[in-house]
Parts: structure tokens; sequence; C-alpha cells
């Protein structure tokens, strides 16, 4: 069994990295676990413990997705939150519009679903994880800092390919291994 995932590389402007420089210094005296750099990624598709015999037609499933898809290019333009105001629990950066990143999503859907994994039901929110938040002491002021640090500036993200990725949880944190490497050639 591996633990796995379908994502998208990213590399992160010098603008969103010195703006996570900026959150991390502004948020410093609250309880964050930043994400390195090297482990953020763009999530397609978590897939979880998954038996090494359904590989293959997991491989084939992501290159019928692929097939019918064109390269497209997302622009991330946000922060956001998940979890509630009085309890944030991931800080992230986003997209305003993912319109062709939700059909790829839909694509792949369908074909993980014929191959017997279960349908997604939860909300689809594309999104780089930044930070996962332990405890605010200010939440006012959290969110004040999250309201005045809304990127004032875009960076486009090429979609052209994918991976097939597993994940080794350690002490120290997640390892990411690739898999399979998908280019999309629509």
């Amino acid at each position: 069994m591996k633990r796995l995932f379908i994502a998208v590389d990213i590399d992160l402007s010098n603008d969103f990295k010195a703006l996570t420089r900026h959150l991390q210094f502004e948020l410093r005296n609250d309880s964050v676990v930043w994400i390195k750099s090297e482990l953020q990624h763009l999530t397609l598709r978590f897939l979880g413990e998954t038996s090494d015999a359904k590989i293959d037609s997991l491989v084939n499933a992501m290159l019928n997705a692929a097939k019918t898809t064109h390269p497209f290019e997302l622009q991330l333009d946000k922060i956001g939150v998940f979890g509630s105001k009085y309890s944030p629990e991931t800080l992230w950066y986003g997209f305003s519009d993912f319109s062709l990143f939700k059909n790829l999503f839909n694509k792949l859907e369908e074909e993980l679903v014929q191959i017997g994994f279960q349908k997604n039901y939860g909300n689809f929110v594309p999104h780089i994880t930044v930070g996962r938040i332990n405890n605010i002491d200010n939440k006012k002021r959290f969110w004040k800092t999250i309201e005045i640090l809304q990127p004032k500036f875009n960076q486009t993200i090429p979609v052209n390919h994918f991976k097939l990725i597993q994940s080794k949880l350690n002490c120290d944190g997640p390892r990411y291994k690739t898999i399979y490497e998908i280019k999309i050639n629509g």
C-alpha cells in the first residue's frame, strides 16, 4: 500500500516568497507550522492508501484524462484560510478563477470512479498550502493581517503536466516521491 495523491508542481515567484516571509513575520507570535517551499504543490486529487496492484489502472486513468485536456494556465492571486473565523486551520494561496483546473479534476474524477475509487464529495478548492495553524493568539489581528496582505500581484501557474506522487509521513514532515508524470496533450 502506498499513500498517493495527484498534483501539479509549482514554484512560487519571488513576490509570493516575499509574501510568505511577511506572513511569517506578522504571525511570528502565533503557532503556525510553515510548509517548506520544496514541498508545496497544487493537489489535483488526494487518493490515500492505494494498493500497488491499482497503480497501472490509476496511471491509465490519468492518461485518459490528459488526452482530452489542453495545457492551460492558472493565475495565483489570493490568500485564503480553511476553517472558521474562530478556528482557522490552514493558510493557503489560491485562485479567483480555476474553472479549467476543475474541468481537469472532473475528467480525472470520472476515470477514478470507473476504476473503483470513491467519489470525492468535498468542495473542490485548488490551493497551495502555506501553513497549518495550531493556535492564533489574537484572531482580530490575524484576520486584519490576512486582509492587508492580500496580494496586489499574481503569478501564472502553467498546467501542462501532473504527477502521481507517493507521500511518506515522517516525524520531520512528509517526503514525496514521484511515481509517474503525465503530460497534458489534448
